[in-house]
C-alpha cells in the first residue's frame, strides 16, 4: 500500500516542484498574449515573458515584473516598428486562470512603455503634413533631417532641414533647427519658407490602456517614444 501511495505522490511532488520552472510560466505567458492580441486586435501575439522570483511565488500567482514586446503595431496615428512593456510587479489568480483558460487579474497590468517608429513611418508622417516636397528622411544618431528641394531664379537644388521629434501638449512635434543645401547659399526669406513649412503635429491622445507619452528622442538613429501604461485590463474574477 505504502509503495502505491508513494507511486502517486512522487510524481504529483514532482510536478509541484519543478512545473513554476517549466509548463507553469509558458501557459501563463500564452494566456496573456492571447488576452492581449484578442483585445487590440493584432495580427500576431505579442511576445510575453512573466517573472517571479523567487520562482514558487508563481504558484501564489505573484509576479515580479515582466515583459510585453509587439511588433509592427499601431499606437494611435503612429505605427510602432517595435513597443516594449516593462511590467510592474502584479498579481494573476493562477488557478482561476488555469481553469476558465484565459487570464484572471487581480489588478490591471502597468509599466513603463518604449516605442520605437521606424524611418518609414517618420517619413509618412513628413509627407502627410510638410507643406513643402519631401525627397526623404534620414533619421541619424542624435537627429531627423529632412531632404527637400528649393527653386532660385529658375535653378533648383537640394536642401536638407535638420530637425528633432519632440512633445508638446499630447502631441508629436517636429520642430526645424537648421537648414543646409548642397553647395548654394539659401536666402533668408526663401529660408524662413521652407523651415516654417516643415513644422507638423500629430496628436497621441488615442492609444490604448490608457497610455501616456511622456518623452520622444532620437536614439542610435531611431526615433523612441517613452512613457507609461497604466491599465492593461485582463479577464475579470469575481472571487479573485
Amino acid at each position: 500500500m505504502r509503495s502505491v501511495v508513494a507511486a502517486v505522490l512522487v510524481p504529483l511532488l514532482v510536478i509541484f516542484l519543478i512545473g513554476p520552472y517549466t509548463f507553469l510560466p509558458s501557459l501563463l505567458e500564452y494566456a496573456v498574449a492571447r488576452d492581449l492580441q484578442a483585445r487590440l486586435g493584432a495580427e500576431k501575439q505579442p511576445a510575453v515573458e512573466l517573472n517571479s522570483d523567487p520562482p514558487l511565488r508563481m504558484l501564489a500567482g505573484e509576479f515580479s515584473g515582466g515583459r510585453i514586446v509587439m511588433k509592427n503595431t499601431a499606437l494611435g496615428v503612429v505605427e510602432a516598428k517595435r513597443a516594449r512593456i516593462e511590467l510592474d510587479p502584479f498579481d494573476i489568480n493562477v488557478w482561476a486562470t488555469m481553469k476558465g483558460g484565459h487570464v484572471v487579474d487581480r489588478e490591471p497590468l502597468s509599466g513603463a512603455l518604449r516605442v520605437e517608429v521606424p524611418k518609414t513611418e517618420i517619413s509618412r508622417l513628413a509627407r502627410a503634413k510638410f507643406e513643402i516636397p519631401v525627397t526623404g528622411v534620414e533619421v541619424q544618431e542624435d537627429e531627423v533631417v529632412v531632404g527637400s528641394e528649393a527653386s532660385v531664379l529658375g535653378a533648383r537644388f537640394p536642401v536638407s532641414i535638420e530637425g528633432n521629434p519632440g512633445l508638446r501638449d499630447g502631441m508629436l512635434v517636429f520642430e526645424p533647427q537648421g537648414l543646409t543645401a548642397a553647395g548654394a547659399q539659401v536666402p533668408d526669406d526663401l529660408a524662413d519658407r521652407l523651415l516654417a513649412g516643415t513644422y507638423f503635429e500629430y496628436p497621441l491622445d488615442r492609444l490604448p490602456y490608457q497610455t501616456r507619452i511622456t518623452g520622444v528622442g532620437v536614439e542610435d538613429g531611431r526615433v523612441v517614444l517613452s512613457g507609461r501604461v497604466p491599465n492593461i485590463p485582463l479577464a475579470a474574477y469575481p472571487g479573485g
